[in-house]
């Protein structure tokens, strides 16, 4: 492998991983070979082995970077004391993927045996929900399963980014508030019926 601090090869990764990404938005993963991609970057063969072994080891190294980068910022999910706190960090979190969204919403299309960002990412929030839960002793005050409260708060946190990201429109974290407020509201209604 080469030097990660030189200037050109930082360039190369650059170019190697927005043709990759590129290609994902067209083609499924499994039809994507070297040659697409170095046809697509405009690079060598060996320029490619230079930086990546495969392609799924590019693919690797993209994934990786999403979920410890999705983990720094998700960690602090739970610590928000107030509706401000959440509002800042919605707001926050959707700006930064924003600027991400074509390479987050493409690795979202892959789906392999060992690689799946979509349920690492439900992975992860599950998690954190559940850690949470269990500093607050959420059992103890309630009959809902902590299971079903994470999966829960785990499938709506990633629908809603995702339908962010893809529908490419700025939602407030209000939007959401009020989303989240008329499901509340609807779904009680169908309760009570």
């Amino acid at each position: 492998m080469v030097n990660n601090t030189d200037l050109r090869v930082l360039k190369t990764r650059k170019n190697i991983r927005t043709a990759f990404i590129n290609l994902l938005l067209v083609k499924d993963f499994k039809d994507i070979t070297i040659q697409n991609i170095i046809d697509e970057a405009l690079i060598g063969r060996s320029t490619f082995y230079d930086h990546y072994f495969d392609k799924y080891d590019l693919l690797n190294q993209l994934i990786d970077e999403v979920l410890i980068d999705f983990t720094d910022i998700i960690k602090d999910r739970f610590d928000l004391k107030s509706e401000n706190d959440f509002t800042r960090f919605f707001l926050n979190m959707i700006e930064h993927y924003s600027k991400q969204r074509t390479m987050f919403l493409a690795l979202l299309t892959v789906h392999t045996e060992s690689v799946d960002l979509y349920d690492s990412l439900i992975n992860i929030l599950r998690n954190e929900c559940s850690s949470y839960l269990d500093s607050i002793d959420f059992q103890s005050k309630s009959t809902v399963p902590k299971e079903y409260i994470s999966r829960l708060y785990a499938s709506t946190a990633m629908t809603s980014i995702q339908w962010c990201l893809e529908n490419n429109e700025e939602y407030t974290p209000q939007f959401f508030i009020d989303l989240f407020n008329s499901l509340k509201l609807l779904f009680l209604q169908e309760i009570s019926s």
